[in-house]
């Protein structure tokens, strides 16, 4: 089966706006896809800030992760994650707009490694890190 790569990328860029349920709990978007790219973002409000008022982790985690998860999959195949590894290097507030840009560095036929990083809007590094994916493969249907 021959697909055109833009349409496998457009396919799988509205599934994650469309079906990422979480993502939509918490305000976040896909904004950007290309094959093995992604870019995300966030807004950061009083509900998502931990005891010092700084964005909590887990909206930086998720952040990367949906990043991850869209460039991963944008091969057209289903692609899930297998690890993560996240450092966190600066402090976000409410009010923050969060970027998360992830990109498929290295992918064997069924492994893939993630680089990804966290900026705030004004492009401050937050966080950066890695997660291994795996490609399941086509019996599992698209992504």
């Amino acid at each position: 089966m021959n697909e055109d790569p833009k349409d496998v990328v457009q396919e799988v860029f509205e599934k994650v706006n469309a079906e990422d349920t979480f993502a939509r709990l918490i305000g976040m978007r896909l904004v950007e896809l290309q094959p093995g790219y992604a870019r995300t973002i966030v807004p950061v409000n009083e509900e998502k800030v931990n005891i010092y008022r700084m964005a909590h982790g887990g909206v930086i985690f998720s952040i990367a992760d949906q990043a991850c998860e869209a460039a991963g999959n944008s091969y057209g195949e289903p692609a899930v994650a297998l690890q993560n590894s996240i450092h966190f290097l600066a402090a976000s507030k409410a009010g923050d707009l969060l970027e998360a840009t992830a990109r498929v560095t290295r992918r064997t036929q069924r492994i893939g490694w993630i680089d990804f990083e966290v900026k705030n809007q004004e492009e401050v590094l937050l966080a950066r890190g890695q997660q291994l994916i795996y490609f399941k493969g086509r019996e599992g249907g698209r992504p």
